[in-house]
């Protein structure tokens, strides 16, 4: 809570105390209606005050009581209000600099991943990314799914994905990837098509939940459809089928016990290894590489113990994370951090 509007909570509990006081004290003591009491303690708490000059009939006692009510009560009300205000504006401002960094940040992103709706995909998208140091940024309309990107201080802009205005806010002429995850397959399709008309170069990765909207999205400008039910089908199939296999491919990642990862590297001409065969790669590591994919397009999966890994080869590895964070840092990276966590 606000700090300001923390001390006006207590100051309105300390002015009801006076209130309940002042009302209580003019009634027993004076042996006044409640109501008047009431009354009483209103206006003269208010400062509106009860005669224009001094009634005759009210004795010392009341006009102390009178005096103590009107300096207590109105310093009482004078706080309250006060912090009230304090808070409103405190409030007000925090979110403007707020937002003016965010702004500044987001102006300075390149290559980023832009994530369209904030849901159970985009979620869990945005820690992965993150886990991988991956820049990125949400936008959402909701201001609960806000609250929980902010929560873990991701970067994100409050509005509609399908509006233009807002897709420019983000960057997307900069950004290297837009990830769709919207509710509604219509809405994808629409701002697939916004998007790819915003940016012809911008690859799109694009949520699907009827198997006749993969076509509309592909057409609309998608380079990649992702559908949750039908992989959610495969998977469950997987299981049925073959699940040993399944167990083994559920291994990989964070929530198994082995702690295997798959990973992919892209070999420059800077890169340690380059020129050097896969079986003195994997001698090193505790690893395996999976496939290789030459600059030429070709894939080689499983490959040969003598195969030669060339620069522009991006090189497909599995193992525990420990030991692709020192693949990647030995073999693969020339200057800078890992990119892995």
């Amino acid at each position: 809570m606000n700090a300001a509007l923390e001390r006006a909570r207590h100051g309105a509990l300390y002015l009801g105390g006076v209130v309940i006081f002042s009302t209580l004290s003019f009634h027993l003591w004076f042996k006044k209606p409640l109501l008047e009491s009431v009354y009483w303690t209103v206006i003269t708490i208010a400062g509106v005050g009860y005669s224009q000059g001094v009634d005759q009939e009210v004795d010392e006692a009341r006009q102390f009581l009178s005096i103590v009510v009107i300096l207590v009560g109105m310093m009482a009300m004078a706080y309250t209000v006060g912090m009230l205000i304090q808070a409103i504006v405190e409030g007000q401002l925090d979110k403007a600099l707020g937002d003016k960094r965010m702004t500044k940040v987001i102006d300075k992103l390149k290559g980023h991943v832009i994530i369209c709706g904030f849901g159970r995909i985009g979620q869990n998208l945005a820690h992965r990314l993150a886990r991988h140091r991956v820049p990125f940024l949400v936008i959402d309309p909701s201001a609960e799914s806000i609250a929980e990107a902010k929560s873990h201080e991701f970067l994100f802009l409050e509005g509609d994905a399908t509006d233009e205005a807002t897709l420019q806010s983000a960057g997307i002429e900069r950004a290297a990837t837009l990830v769709i995850a919207l509710q509604n397959d219509s809405n994808n399709v629409f701002l697939t098509l916004t998007a790819r008309n915003m940016n012809p170069e911008l690859r799109i990765i694009a949520r699907g939940e009827h198997p006749r909207t993969e076509k509309k999205l592909f057409q609309a400008g998608a380079n990649d459809v992702v559908m949750p039910a039908v992989i959610g089908a495969e998977r469950v199939a997987d299981m049925i089928v073959r699940p040993e296999a399944s167990d083994l491919l559920r291994c990989v990642g964070h929530e198994s016990g082995l702690n295997a990862e798959l990973e992919e590297f892209t070999f420059t001409s800077e890169s340690a290894y380059v020129g050097r065969t896969v079986r003195e790669a994997e001698e090193k590591f505790q690893l395996m590489i999976v496939a290789v994919r030459r600059a030429d397009g070709e894939t080689i999966f499983n490959p040969r113990d003598e195969e030669e890994i060339l620069s522009g080869d991006i090189a497909v590895v599995m193992g525990p994370e420990a030991d692709i964070e020192d693949f990647y840092e030995t073999c693969v990276a020339s200057v800078g951090k890992p990119a892995l966590v």
